[in-house]
């Protein structure tokens, strides 16, 4: 796989290079190599945004995303503590997708209400 540089890593996520370079500041990136002080993102560090912006997605804090990164530095040790970390962000992720379903299901409801008047 080719090396990218950040602008090509920003335009692949649909994020902004402060954004990235955010996140390597804060340690959610391990360090990016970097060819005379040009970042040059490999297939790892890829990976690693897309579970970053996984999992905020679906609401994870940064500090929250953080901590299972750290501890998934850890190896294996940490495998049943991850699991649950992960299990307890998608059941939470489906409540607000009920949520949602029901707040749009009501919102139908008004809009055909709107339009009955007119």
């Amino acid at each position: 796989m080719k090396k990218l540089k950040i602008d090509a890593v920003a335009q692949q996520f649909n994020i902004s290079t402060t954004t990235i370079r955010y996140y390597e500041r804060e340690g959610l990136l391990g360090p990016v190599k970097r060819v005379n002080g040009i970042r040059e993102f490999e297939a790892t560090d890829l990976d690693r945004i897309d579970f970053i912006l996984c999992v905020k997605a679906c609401g994870m804090t940064l500090g929250q995303i953080k901590h299972f990164l750290a501890i998934y530095q850890q190896g294996d040790a940490t495998v049943a503590e991850r699991l649950a970390i992960l299990q307890d962000q998608l059941v939470q992720s489906e409540e607000k997708v009920k949520q949602l379903k029901q707040s749009m299901k009501h919102l139908k409801i008004k809009i055909e209400d709107v339009k009955a008047l007119m």
